[in-house]
């Protein structure tokens, strides 16, 4: 995971001796697997400078401003539930503040549900349905597939009405619209989200990474700098942060089986005081304290013993790494002045560096490129010392596509032959998002993006393969690969499409009318058995097509009249749970339906 970014427009007064050129600065850290983050600086006198990174669930798919319920359970990839805890220092301190989304679905009856809302909602390219606790143990922990995508649609929201705000963007990646049923209000969503120059994969975990910004001259004129980062991770309990998923969450209780906990210690953070100018590393070992834990506000509360700070837990989020025998958490090395872009020599300058250890919550650990005798010390990681210049460099070659399985596809391409001999790649960045329009660098800001350090490939030269999951079956997906080299440097994007293979026993059609009334979603388990007895038995005969074709031309109307009556819906579930059960018997009965 790398970023270079430019920041341009920021005026302020110059001082005496200011850069005339931009200064690469590098961020090192070694974050363990799942962890949301986001990285920014300060100024001297607390004032946000600039964003550096932020993890895409945040800065592309706006969890932390989506409709419904802020405590709402959650599961892998649930759609609603803005999760204000997940990044709350960052999100204060950068003073941005968007349209709070809500449920375009104006019933007040579902403005706390996480699945009544068939009339208000429209395809969904990344979301799913929320899971099961059972569910989540196999789908989110192991297989991390979307059960049944087709069947899930969601409601995208609009603007609250109200004026109320957020600290956290909408999400960007919706690029089609459903006319009558999306607002016109998610067309504005990607255009207000600012992070797409920021936005980064989220981590692969317990491997060395390293992120790169070039500070402009606007921004070294402002002097001494205080890098931050702040990292969360859900269901990071311990003893002082202990939640329950009914006493402490929002439980649906139409839908009472979906969704699991999410809670746990709050966000954790690091940070270091530095010049840019200086060419110089500063790291530390030590967090300097805590967001709230459910983000109500941007309070950093200082070290209190209360997180853990072993086993991936709390503080060690962030494990402790060891770079060109340095030893830290969270540390920036600086090219400083008269390195700028460029690797120099080394020289004596780090000892006079001011900033070196002035930082009470750093180790003060400084150093020269190479004092271990390594600049890359051994992690493949890259950076540190190495970046000679920014310069473009050649696409890949030969991009091709194979379905592996429904929910797999095995992505290869050649890499091209290299002029520089000091090329190192360090990482490849694979996009991708559905639909019919081919990826292009406007709309890779809308794009999921997983990324592969060259420490996880089998080979960095010529023949490359690598397999991308958590993909849906019967989809078309356009793909696109950037490669990156220990200077960040990107290649051009390159791009090819493939329609996935359908998911045995998927169902594409609509959902069963008075049945999803009845319980609230067309993936409850009860709709799913009356669904899947349709498909098998029903549609065989031309007397159960008949059956089917009258029960669609007659219960959309009976199932509007019972969808927000409750004594309704209940008498609709005491009638046709029997059936759901007798269905669901016969169903399990066939061939490939034991489970």
């Amino acid at each position: 995971m790398s970023a270079v970014v430019v920041l341009a427009g920021i005026m302020a007064p110059a001082r005496e001796a200011a850069a005339e050129e931009p200064i690469l600065v590098e961020f090192h850290y070694t974050p363990v697997p799942d962890v949301q983050m986001a990285i920014w600086l300060e100024d001297q006198d607390g004032n946000f400078v600039q964003d550096v990174l932020v993890t895409q669930a945040t800065g592309k798919y706006g969890i932390g401003n989506r409709p419904g319920v802020w405590n709402f359970v959650s599961s892998w990839r649930a759609p609603y539930g803005p999760r204000q805890s997940v990044l709350p220092v960052w999100a204060h301190r950068r003073g941005k503040k968007y349209p709070r989304i809500i449920f375009l679905d104006d019933n007040p009856a579902d403005f706390e549900s996480l699945g009544w809302h068939e009339n208000s909602s429209s395809a969904e390219n990344y979301y799913c349905r929320p899971l099961t606790a059972s569910e989540h143990e196999t789908i989110s922990v192991d297989t991390k597939t979307c059960p049944s995508p087709k069947v899930f649609q969601s409601d995208k929201g609009r603007f609250d009405p109200k004026g109320n705000q957020a600290f956290y963007p909408p999400r960007n990646d919706l690029v089609e619209f459903e006319g009558g049923v999306d607002s016109d209000d998610a067309k504005q969503y990607a255009e207000i989200n600012d992070l797409d120059a920021v936005t980064a994969a989220t981590p692969v975990g317990d491997m060395a990474e390293f992120t790169t910004v070039l500070l402009a001259p606007e921004v070294l004129a402002k002097g001494p700098l205080t890098a931050y980062v702040e990292v969360n991770l859900e269901r990071d309990e311990n003893a002082n942060f202990d939640y329950d998923r009914e006493d402490d969450h929002f439980v649906d209780p139409r839908l009472e089986a979906y969704g699991i906990e999410f809670l746990g210690q709050p966000s954790v953070i690091y940070k270091v005081a530095f010049d840019p100018r200086e060419r110089a590393f500063v790291g530390t070992t030590e967090y300097l304290g805590y967001g709230d834990w459910n983000g109500a506000t941007g309070s950093l509360h200082p070290r209190d013993g209360k997180l853990s700070e072993s086993n991936g837990s709390g503080a060690d989020r962030l494990r402790v790494m060891t770079k060109n025998g340095d030893t830290f958490r969270w540390g920036v090395f600086s090219y400083g002045k008269e390195g700028g872009g460029t690797t120099g020599d080394g020289g004596d300058d780090t000892g006079d560096d001011p900033s070196a250890g002035s930082d009470s919550d750093s180790n003060g650990a400084t150093g020269e490129p190479g004092t271990s005798g390594d600049d890359t010390g051994g992690d493949g990681s890259g950076g540190w010392g190495q970046c000679s210049q920014l310069r473009p460099l050649v696409p890949i070659d030969d991009l091709a596509l194979a379905g592996m399985s429904f929910d797999r596809v095995q992505v290869s391409f050649r890499m091209p032959e290299q002029s520089d001999p000091d090329f190192e790649l360090t990482k490849i960045h694979v996009y991708h998002i559905t639909g019919e329009k081919p990826l292009t660098d406007e709309l890779l800001g809308a794009a999921f993006l997983k990324t592969f350090s060259a420490a996880e490939l089998a080979a960095t030269t010529g023949l490359v393969t690598l397999e991308i999951g958590e993909l849906w079956g019967d989809y078309t997906y356009q793909f696109a690969v950037v490669y990156e080299d220990k200077c960040t440097n990107r290649s051009p994007i390159v791009g090819a499409a493939i329609t996935t293979e359908a998911q045995q026993f998927q169902t594409v059609d609509s959902f069963c009318f008075v049945a999803t009334a009845a319980w609230g979603a067309p993936w409850a388990a009860q709709v799913a058995a009356l669904r899947s007895f349709r498909d098998l038995y029903l549609k065989t005969t031309a007397t159960g097509v008949d059956l089917v074709r009258f029960y669609y031309a007659y219960s959309p109307p009976l199932a509007r009249v019972i969808q927000h009556e409750p004594l309704l819906r209940g008498l609709a579930r005491v009638v046709l749970q029997p059936v759901a059960d007798a269905a669901n018997l016969a169903t399990r009965a066939q061939p490939g339906h034991g489970g």
